[in-house]
């Protein structure tokens, strides 16, 4: 049975049997899905993709040259890759505590620089002290998730200290030098040295401005606060590797944290596999407060009724189930306010969030056996008249996945609360609605197998 079968088969129980087809030969590792997943963090922060893969391999490379032993640097690239995650949990209950003007994604690009006290305030504006109680509690909330994507507690013990400082000034628990895990203390200064090139990245194009600013931070802002031989090494990495910035800084990174992590080669089970999937495309659920929980999982189970009704291999099933599942995680690129405005939006506020099933591709592309996921999950706003988005592909050179999570996802929006308007549909009542648009937004083959569907109660609704 192929992993994607296996997903199909776990998701909707063992009972379930079917004919598989042969299975493709190349599958995702937990490596794998732990970079995509940290692409999705570089989105919720307003960084540039690749941000945290910079974080990791400035961490790494330090461990490294620290002679920390093959699993101690593989704990601390974990650690910086999903460094932040915490802050998704969180988001909700920020966005109500931030001042008028700023949006979480600004709050979070430069908090790093901010908390080691390389500027000063950069918000222009006081914070409440809410808000700071709320937001130092993000290196404490990575548990769960580092739990469900099967990391050891080692990593959860680097995050939880990754912002803390030697001098005993930073959060959330005051450490001193001695009292920090050396991962941590090796995090911390990576996190705030990847700032450091972000920020010049912004002022200046030149690798020689990145470089300069670097070493400014280490001579004057860094002593005190960081490790002093997690500074001189890092020093020492800059004099003896002249092309590091250069390299850290283009699309060469990925291949540089694969090379300082583990090579997974066994096969991720396809229990295991949804249980990462599943926890990872709840990250998107998490930022949206407002809308009913468990949308990615109905949307999923929808999607994959209707596929089964259309006899499409049990393969395939899987892979459509773990689209639906991921489809949204883009929307981590969405500003709160937008995700929770009361109201219509904006030309330029759809703008943004006609951006995210892109998006949602971009983190995906070039995971190995995910060509379909990343595919269908980017073409679930597609319609057939050519109307949608992002790409405005016509009729039938949509693909028969994203045809399927269109028509799911479009009923589990009418059928569930949404914070611009004030009522949802009844399951039945939304049926003549999808209807109105078969042929011109949606394939009628499709709509009339999801009324089918709903008339036979094959799919909980509720």
């Amino acid at each position: 049975m192929g992993v994607f079968s296996e997903v199909a088969e776990r998701f909707r129980g063992p009972a379930q049997q079917s004919r598989i087809r042969q299975a493709a030969q190349h599958w995702p590792s937990i490596n794998d899905l732990i970079m995509a997943t940290s692409k999705a963090m570089d989105l919720l922060e307003g960084k540039p993709l690749r941000s945290a893969l910079k974080v990791a391999v400035i961490a790494g490379s330090i461990a490294k040259l620290m002679n920390l032993s093959e699993r101690e640097v593989a704990s601390v690239v974990y650690a910086a890759l999903l460094h932040d995650i915490g802050l998704v949990s969180l988001v909700s209950n920020i966005f109500p505590h931030l001042p008028p003007g700023l949006s979480e994604k600004q709050l979070f690009q430069n908090h790093a620089l901010h908390n080691a006290r390389v500027i000063g305030n950069p918000y222009e504006q006081p914070l409440s002290n809410e808000l700071f109680q709320l937001f130092h509690q993000h290196p404490l909330a990575a548990k769960d998730f580092l739990r469900k994507v099967c990391l050891s507690q080692d990593v959860g013990d680097i995050i939880s200290t990754h912002h803390e400082l030697c001098d005993g000034s930073g959060y959330p628990f005051g450490l001193v030098r001695e009292q920090i895990p050396i991962g941590g203390r090796i995090l911390a200064f990576a996190d705030v040295a990847e700032c450091v090139l972000e920020v010049t990245v912004r002022e200046s194009s030149a690798f020689t401005s990145r470089k300069h600013a670097l070493e400014s931070f280490m001579q004057i802002k860094a002593p005190g606060k960081f490790d002093p031989d997690v500074i001189a090494v890092f020093g020492s990495l800059l004099e003896t590797n002249q092309d590091f910035i250069k390299q850290i800084s283009s699309l060469d990174v990925e291949n540089m944290v694969r090379a300082l992590l583990p090579e997974r080669t066994m096969t991720l089970s396809g229990s295991t596999l949804l249980s990462v999937v599943e926890a990872i495309g709840g990250l998107s659920d998490s930022t949206m407060s407002l809308y009913k929980a468990g949308r990615s999982r109905r949307v999923a189970d929808l999607a994959l009724t209707l596929a089964e009704n259309l006899c499409i291999h049990r393969e395939q099933c899987g892979e459509l189930a773990m689209a639906a599942l991921l489809m949204d995680i883009g929307h981590l690129g969405t500003p709160t306010a937008i995700l929770m405005k009361r109201g219509p939006l904006s030309a330029d506020e759809r703008a943004i969030i006609h951006d995210h099933p892109f998006l949602t591709q971009e983190i995906f592309k070039g995971v190995p056996g995910f060509e379909n996921i990343s595919l269908w999950a980017s073409e679930h706003h597609e319609r057939m008249n050519g109307k949608g988005y992002p790409g405005h592909t016509k009729g039938y050179e949509i693909s028969i996945g994203g045809r399927i999570l269109a028509l799911a996802d479009v009923f589990d929006a009418l059928t569930s609360p949404r914070p611009y308007r004030e009522h949802c549909h009844e399951p039945m009542d939304a049926l003549p609605v999808i209807g109105q648009g078969r042929m011109t937004l949606y394939d009628n083959q499709l709509v009339n197998l999801l009324r089918k569907v709903i008339l036979t109660r094959e799919i909980p609704v509720n």
